[in-house]
């Protein structure tokens, strides 16, 4: 028995409560039955320990414990009232009737009692510090929630669909701008409170919830009593049944005029943002990294006269020349933290297919944890202001040539006219001792000096007229068979052909040009009758003439091929020089190829030579316009 009892004890410390009260009455009900089979049966005093066995069942297994113990001590009382009719029950055992049996009893009993109230003790206590850590924890837990609530200006709520109540916490008054001594809150003082036109968008979507039996979230206004007017937002949940009912509905209302605040204040910056974007006049756009549009304004539409639907998503990169698209993107590439910022000039393809210049200040913008996320840019249109700084520079370098055209010819006239004025004064001198001295033999001969002398000063200025007038004076342009152009400048200068027996090659079906006709057969001429003076000693001298589509569209490439002396490179950049004159020995001014390049330039064309050297001949090529489809644009570039 005691080491019963000290393992039903032992069990008890360690929380096995059940185990040990059963084994503790399983035990006791043992003696208690073998005491009563063996000292009178029904008729013995110990019967009544079952009573503790009951009471013991109860404590450690509850009712169930009770009814157990009560079927097990009947079923006892009920086989020993069998075996007493029956006669089957054994005689009284002395010994259990000895004052021994009795102290052992009492002892039994003492010991049920101690461990009766023991595990009551211990039941009890455990049962009431549970209750106390529950309440503990239940409190700590409304009190976290409440402060939540509080932190969140936000109030709790439950509606009761039976008994049609509504529960609200504390923290709802503040929302409504109720005090909590002095109003109450209900469904009609909160009603009340929010704002006439709220209240049917309010109550539709609780509504909703509670048919859909979903929950529910809305804002609406709310007006205090001294006027102002604030924002809620409510989060409802409906309790649904088993059997699909609404039991009710529990949620929050959380007050959010912060919030709307703030939004109200960013929409209020974006539409300013906006207005000052469209308003600009200025291309406005941002994109990724990829150069993929993200925003545009309106003058970017218009720019390049696309939607904002077909622009967004849209990557600019295609709207720059291709061989430009590599020197923007390293420009934009540069951008970072350190330098957040950069300007840049580029190209850009027109909706026309024009060309035009846009000027550009690209940002790097950041996010809020200051990671670069996109680009902002702002452009400009400077096609005109880059067309004007294109054509003064072309203006200049015209002027730098034309400056140092006007030196060399104001050289040149100088020397070159005052030589015939002193052969015209030189015999002149002559004339006039020879007439004071009666030598009249030797006038003739120097009169002749001076008109040959004269002559050439006549032609000199006579080219140097049409010199003047070749790069400015153009007659109206017209459609030219190349062919009979070139016939009628070599029949002007067949003199000096038949004088070289030079042989002409000239091939049919000869392009048409466009241009001055009489300008025109003045380069063939000077071409020509260039090439005829220098065959040198050239036994079989020719001219070849040729003509083909140029590379550039809308020009021809016409060549002028001679098997004559042949030029040194090193004077190859000299032969269109005003005056200048490779080979002194042949008669001319030289200014007939200076007068042919000007023609040709202001026909939109190029001049050049090349030759491989003495004795290899020369070829000169040269472009002209072909007849354009609208002659109005052409003559717009001759003008």
């Amino acid at each position: 028995m005691i080491i019963v009892f000290a393992t039903g004890a032992w069990l008890v410390q360690r929380g096995a409560i059940y185990v040990a009260s059963g084994l503790v009455c399983s035990v006791i009900w043992l003696i208690v039955t073998f005491i009563v089979f063996f000292t009178g049966g029904l008729q013995s005093s110990v019967l009544l320990n079952y009573v503790i066995v009951i009471l013991l069942a109860g404590v450690g297994f509850g009712w169930r414990g009770i009814i157990s113990a009560v079927l097990a001590s009947g079923t006892a009382i009920s086989a020993i009232l069998f075996l007493t009719i029956t006669n089957r029950l054994p005689t009284t055992t002395p010994l259990l009737e000895s004052p021994l049996a009795y102290a052992v009893t009492m002892l039994v009993i003492l010991l049920l009692a101690g461990t009766i109230l023991s595990v009551a003790d211990i039941q009890l206590v455990t049962a009431i510090k549970a209750t106390r850590a529950k309440n503990i924890e239940r409190e700590r837990a409304e009190q976290q929630l409440r402060q939540a609530l509080l932190a969140a200006r936000a109030g709790a709520w439950e509606w009761d669909a039976v008994n049609r109540t509504i529960r609200w916490s504390p923290e709802n008054y503040p929302l409504l701008g109720m005090n909590p001594d002095q109003d109450r809150l209900n469904f009609r003082t909160w009603i009340e409170r929010v704002h006439p036109d709220d209240r049917q968008a309010l109550q539709e979507a609780i509504d909703r919830a509670i048919h859909g039996r979903q929950e529910f979230a809305v804002e609406f206004r709310v007006i205090w009593p001294d006027g102002s007017i604030h924002w809620l937002r409510g989060i409802g949940q409906p309790l649904v049944q088993p059997d699909g009912s609404v039991q009710g509905m529990y949620g929050l209302q959380i007050d959010i005029t912060a919030q709307k605040a703030i939004e109200i204040e960013l929409a209020r910056s974006e539409l300013y943002y906006r207005t000052l974007v469209e308003d600009l006049p200025a291309l406005v756009c941002r994109f990724r990294a990829d150069g993929t549009l993200t925003f545009v304004n309106d003058l970017y539409c218009q720019t390049f006269q696309r939607s904002r639907d077909e622009l967004i998503g849209f990557n600019f990169y295609e709207l720059i020349p291709p061989e430009q698209r590599e020197r923007v993107a390293a420009d934009i590439a540069l951008l970072s933290r350190e330098q957040p910022t950069i300007e840049h000039e580029h190209e850009v393809i027109h909706p026309d297919g024009s060309i035009g210049w846009q000027r550009w200040v690209n940002r790097l913008l950041f996010d809020e944890y200051g990671e670069p996320f996109e680009y902002q840019a702002v452009g400009m249109d400077i096609t005109v202001r880059k067309r004007a700084e294109i054509e003064r520079e072309h203006l200049l370098r015209e002027l730098t040539a034309r400056n140092s055209e006007l030196e060399q010819f104001t050289y040149t006239v100088s020397h070159d006219l005052k030589s015939p004025l002193i052969t015209i004064k030189g015999f002149a001198g002559y004339i006039e001792r020879d007439l004071a001295a009666g030598r009249l033999e030797r006038i003739p001969a120097d009169i002749q000096r001076i008109k040959v002398a004269a002559d050439r000063m006549y032609q000199l200025l006579e080219d140097l007229l049409n010199l003047s007038r070749a790069g400015r004076q153009l007659n109206q342009p017209s459609r030219i068979g190349l062919g009979l152009l070139i016939s009628e400048a070599a029949a002007a200068v067949s003199g000096r052909l038949a004088e070289r027996n030079v042989y002409l090659h000239l091939p049919p079906n000869l392009p048409e040009i466009y241009g001055d006709r009489t300008r025109l057969r003045e380069v063939f001429q000077n071409l020509i009758d260039n090439a005829a003076k220098f065959m040198g000693d050239q036994p079989n001298p020719q001219i070849w003439i040729e003509a083909r589509r140029a590379d550039l569209p809308g020009f021809v490439l016409v060549s002028v091929r001679d098997n004559g002396i042949g030029i040194e490179p090193r004077y190859l950049q000299r032969v269109f020089g005003l005056f200048e004159r490779l080979n002194a020995q042949v008669d001319g001014t030289g200014i007939g190829l200076a007068l042919a390049r000007r023609i040709v330039e202001a026909h939109g064309g190029k001049i050049w030579v090349e030759s491989e050297g003495l004795g290899k001949g020369t070829t000169f090529y040269l472009t002209l316009p072909e007849p354009p489809r609208h002659e109005e644009r052409v003559q717009g570039l001759i003008e």
